[in-house]
């Protein structure tokens, strides 16, 4: 690790796109590492729109030591050339201390070109305590109790039809995912047509067919027994006061688990960072790394910790739902660095709508799907 103090200041120049309440921690946490660090200071900078601030430090119009950067940006970053690789600052083992499944993200050329702040935007099911005294651990037990709960004014199951975010958990449950293995997309597989004919087998019988909104308000209201969404939903939950609800990891398909996509956000570091710099940079990447820290934004803001030993820690692991997050993240996918999970999302999202209207096969779909990300 770094020294934790030099002979020589230096002013670190550090860009986020946070939202208000979790640039004023990073505020916070800057503040305490110049504290404990007193020969570096940190500039903060805040930036908009990633395409922006991407456009202006090609252009040069932008400086930067460090940005959190999501992974989109991260790719054209490194795809531009403008970031060095985390190995310039930090040896092996501390790379290795952060979560398996938060690294591929980051991870191209044999290099890890991030280092995570967070991780998450995976699903899971959510369910009625009232209604469901067991969480189904396949989809058979799924569909069953779906079906069993629904009445005519409550649905058993819920969530955002349309959106094909909702459909990928099952295409990694069949043994396929998003790109090959060469980091390429791969959509015309048996595997997506498998997960096609699951997913839209749903509708509108065992689930109605609903926006992202629609299905958080039927469920908050108690009008739906189960839904499936996503771990920010943990967030707007809490105004639920009248609702006792529990999450699970989503169920099986068979004896095979689903695969949520997993996304992280990711400090990375200017590549005309020099040897001297880079140690006030990589003492600032460690502070900000600290399992402690993590756990501090964990409790704050419901953000998955990235580094293994705050996962195991047992602000995690004894809150139940922190725990059933922490599972499912581990249990989620990643796609590797400089593919887009907009530009994939967006070529699924016409085919798997025809899909479940019923103008369109899971195969015809599937290939559909992959004639929209041909170059």
């Amino acid at each position: 690790m770094p020294p934790t103090n030099t002979t020589e200041a230096f002013s670190i120049t550090v860009w986020e796109n946070l939202p208000s309440k979790q640039a004023e921690q990073l505020a916070l946490d800057v503040a305490a590492f110049e504290e404990e660090f007193a020969d570096y200071k940190i500039s903060l900078q805040h930036y908009s729109i990633p395409e922006k601030f991407l456009a202006d430090v090609v252009s040069g119009r932008t400086k930067f030591d460090v940005v959190l950067a999501s992974p989109e940006l991260l790719g054209s970053l490194w795809l531009a050339g403008r970031i060095m690789p985390m190995s310039d600052l930090f040896p092996a083992s501390f790379l290795d201390s952060f979560a398996a499944v938060t690294l591929p993200g980051a991870t191209a050329t044999d290099q890890l070109w991030g280092l995570p702040e967070t991780a998450g935007f995976h699903l899971m099911l959510f369910y009625n305590k009232e209604l469901v005294d067991t969480p189904p651990a396949t989809i058979a037990e799924l569909e069953a109790l779906a079906d069993e709960l629904a009445t005519e004014d409550r649905a058993g199951l819920v969530m955002n039809t349309y959106e094909p975010l909702w459909l990928v958990p099952w295409l990694g449950a069949n043994g396929g995912w998003l790109v090959d293995a060469d980091g390429q997309p791969a959509a015309d597989t048996v595997a997506m047509e498998q997960a096609l004919a699951l997913y839209s087998s749903w509708f509108p019988g065992t689930a109605p067919i609903v926006s992202y909104d629609e299905a958080l308000q039927k469920f908050m209201s108690g009008d739906a027994a189960m839904m499936i969404s996503g771990d920010w939903t943990i967030a707007q939950l809490a105004s639920a006061r009248e609702l006792d609800w529990g999450v699970a990891v989503l169920p099986d398909v068979g004896e095979s688990p689903a695969v949520p996509l997993v996304l992280s956000s990711y400090w990375a570091v200017s590549r005309e960072t020099n040897q001297d710099r880079a140690l006030a940079v990589a003492a600032l990447l460690e502070f900000l790394s600290r399992p402690e820290r993590q756990l501090v934004w964990t409790t704050e803001f419901g953000t998955m910790p990235p580094r293994r030993e705050a996962l195991d820690d047992p602000v995690v692991v004894s809150d139940v739902v922190r725990r059933t997050s922490a599972a499912q993240m581990r249990a989620g996918r990643m796609l590797p660095l400089g593919v887009s999970p907009n530009l994939i999302l967006d070529a699924m999202r016409q085919p798997l709508q025809q899909v479940i209207d019923g103008t369109m096969t899971p195969a015809g779909a599937a290939a559909q799907i992959e004639a929209n990300l041909a170059p």
